[in-house]
């Protein structure tokens, strides 16, 4: 699932979590992967997640499994942070910075 996303340079990536660690780690994931964040409030009203979501076409949403019924991602865009798949396969990558390289960031 990780894998299929493929954030790359330039590639637009939601975050809507409630404030916390997480938010804080999302933001440097996408960043350190070259990606850019677009910022999800889960209070906002529905309505304006819904035209930020679609105005973005963002592909992948990182939220949180208690903001479920809040945020309106389908399956295939939802990669909840909390779930026990994804810090399983998370825990599996190496913490070593990447090569600039072969990243193509400049």
């Amino acid at each position: 699932m990780i894998e299929e996303k493929e954030v790359t340079p330039d590639t637009l990536v939601g975050l809507c979590v409630e404030r916390s660690l997480d938010m804080v780690v999302g933001i440097m994931a996408i960043l350190k992967a070259g990606g850019a964040y677009v910022p999800l409030d889960p209070d906002y009203p529905q309505a304006r997640l819904e035209y930020m979501l679609e105005d973005a076409k963002l592909d992948t949403v990182l939220t949180q499994r208690q903001l479920a019924d809040k945020v309106p991602v389908t399956t295939k865009q939802a990669l909840y942070l909390n779930d026990e798949f994804i810090l399983d396969r998370l825990a599996q990558y190496s913490t070593r910075n990447i090569n600039l390289n072969e990243s193509g960031l400049t």
